[in-house]
């Protein structure tokens, strides 16, 4: 979790640096490139973590290891959704399609962290101003001197631990149904737009929806669950799942047209936002 005040902000572009990288690999490919040279154009990554899985998988593809077991083997470096979308892509010999599938998500994620971030401006407005607050006794007991002495102590302690308030507050509002639903069916398109079985995508899309009670329920279900129940009845009970949301989930169920349906439902809720 970051601490610093610029650490917790640049969490919330995380997003744009991943579309930025899949979308330039996806490029790349297109124009013919090895995997390698395809990420070595994409440049330098403004994102630790970003820059850090480009550098992995153009040593790995330099190796020559198959993009399925380098995803598989760094989990720590890709969510779950990329892992699966990733693989399956590359069995399916679609990853040029994958990689613009896993951009547009992220993409979509990083106008939502945008929404969040303007919303994190508050708390972070309250701490600066805290900080000249509980520092005004100085100037009683210190005169001026001691008193900007004391801001510029306060000052250096809410840039180095002042993202911690952020990023609780974050995480708590991202895991809300206003940033979990759109996430959720949005990872949820992806998946199945990429080839993933409907229940198998549902399951991935609750484990990065960010959502606790999304991926409690499906935590509880048996894996056989997920390729013979339908995605109404796994996904009942959830209120997180709007009833306009299960109504369509049951249209899908019973034509088998999930991505059509679901990609509707996404695009509708997108335009109400």
């Amino acid at each position: 979790m970051p601490l610093t005040v610029l650490a917790a902000l640049r969490r919330f572009d995380e997003g744009r640096f991943r579309a930025e990288l899949y979308r330039a690999w996806s490029t790349g490919l297109g124009a013919g490139l090895s995997h390698s040279v395809a990420l070595e154009h994409a440049g330098r990554i403004r994102s630790a973590t970003t820059e850090e899985l480009r550098r992995y998988l153009i040593v790995g593809t330099q190796h020559e290891r198959a993009i399925a077991t380098l995803v598989k083997a760094r989990p720590n470096l890709f969510d779950p959704m990329e892992i699966a979308i990733l693989s399956a892509g590359e069995e399916a010999g679609t990853l040029d399609k994958s990689l613009r599938i896993l951009a547009d998500l992220h993409a979509r994620e990083f106008k939502r962290m945008l929404r969040l971030r303007r919303q994190m401006s508050y708390p972070l407005f309250f701490e600066l101003v805290g900080v000249f607050v509980i520092t005004q006794p100085f100037i009683w007991r210190g005169g001026w001197k001691a008193y900007l002495a004391a801001i510029a102590i306060a000052l250096a302690v809410f840039l180095l631990v002042g993202g911690f308030l952020v990023t609780v507050l974050a995480g708590m509002a991202s895991g809300g149904a206003t940033y979990a639903l759109p996430r959720f069916v949005w990872a949820l398109v992806a998946g199945i737009e990429a080839g993933l079985p409907a229940g198998p995508a549902a399951r991935l899309a609750a484990s990065v929806s960010q959502s606790a009670e999304l991926r409690l329920q499906v935590a509880k279900r048996p894996e056989r669950d997920f390729a013979t129940t339908p995605l109404a009845s796994l996904l009942e009970g959830s209120r997180v799942i709007p009833p306009a949301l299960t109504s369509q989930l049951r249209v899908a169920d019973a034509t088998g047209d999930y991505l059509a349906t679901l990609k509707r439902y996404a695009l509708q809720e997108q335009a109400d936002e």
